[in-house]
């Protein structure tokens, strides 16, 4: 099902900064977190659901289009596609309907369904590499409003969109806008920041970070915190995480690392 909704998609989908994050801790929570919040597994459902219209967006301006729910349902791998699967899909284009994320307008088989500006605003919608080529071209200021990540097409046609929860996902997006996500570098952001930056909570964090290791996704190592520092190796330490792209061009799936107990042992000294 990817495979074929790929020939009509981006080869990388475009999603602005300001939907995953904000910049004022004091604002309103970022979209991305909106979309997950008071859903329960129908938060994950609108968020997979508005990113994969993003990546059907192959032009710069917004196109509308028809598409069975069911399809929908195959393409992220809900249960029972024909029936509970579509009715889930039908309840996330209802929120983001209201929302201000879609536009539906009625049809005689098939609705018409249009994306909107990832502010939900109910504002049209742009790409934001065309838009932000615009404003330097005019010289207008606020092209920071169009900084945007990039999601290769191998994130639907590996399946991994549809084999990580909605923690999963909403992590992966917050570490590829940390400092682009794909040169690998370390990347690390506290809990304290994960709440002011994209107001996801601590479970939502831990669980999507352990997810995308289990995933292959991303690699996480313990470092020290200031490694200038003699005792930082020692006293401070942190785990970081470096996103793994190649890992995306191969067949999702999630395998649970095994925890290794080493039991306690007790070492005896002439002191004791």
């Amino acid at each position: 099902m990817a495979e074929s909704a790929a020939k009509n998609a981006r080869f990388k989908a475009q999603v602005r900064y300001t939907f995953i994050e904000r910049a004022d801790h004091t604002a309103e929570p970022p979209p991305m977190a909106r979309m997950l919040r008071g859903g329960g597994r129908g938060g994950q459902v609108r968020l997979k659901l508005y990113l994969s219209y993003l990546w059907l967006q192959k032009d710069d301006t917004a196109r509308e289009l028809s598409i069975r729910h069911s399809a929908w349902a195959n393409l992220l791998d809900l249960r029972d596609p024909d029936k509970a699967g579509a009715r889930r899909i039908s309840e996330a284009h209802t929120w983001l309907e209201e929302n201000g994320f879609i536009e539906i307008t009625k049809g005689p088989r098939l609705n018409l369904v249009t994306v909107l500006d990832e502010t939900g605003r109910g504002e049209p919608w742009i790409a934001p590499g065309a838009a932000a080529k615009k404003e330097k071209e005019s010289n207008i200021l606020g092209a920071l409003v169009n900084r945007y990540i990039q999601i290769p097409r191998a994130f639907w046609t590996n399946g991994h969109i549809s084999v990580l929860s909605g923690a999963g996902v909403a992590m992966y997006l917050a570490l590829l806008s940390e400092k682009g996500g794909l040169d690998g570098e370390d990347l690390w952001f506290s809990p304290k920041e994960a709440v002011s930056r994209f107001a996801l909570s601590e479970d939502t964090r831990s669980k999507g970070l352990r997810e995308l290791a289990d995933a292959g996704l991303i690699s996480t190592k313990r470092r020290p915190v200031n490694q200038t520092d003699f005792m930082a190796e020692a006293l401070h330490m942190r785990n970081v995480h470096i996103l793994n792209p190649e890992r995306l061009n191969e067949t999702a799936a999630i395998v649970p690392k095994r925890v290794v107990k080493i039991p306690a042992t007790r070492i005896d000294s002439a002191d004791d």
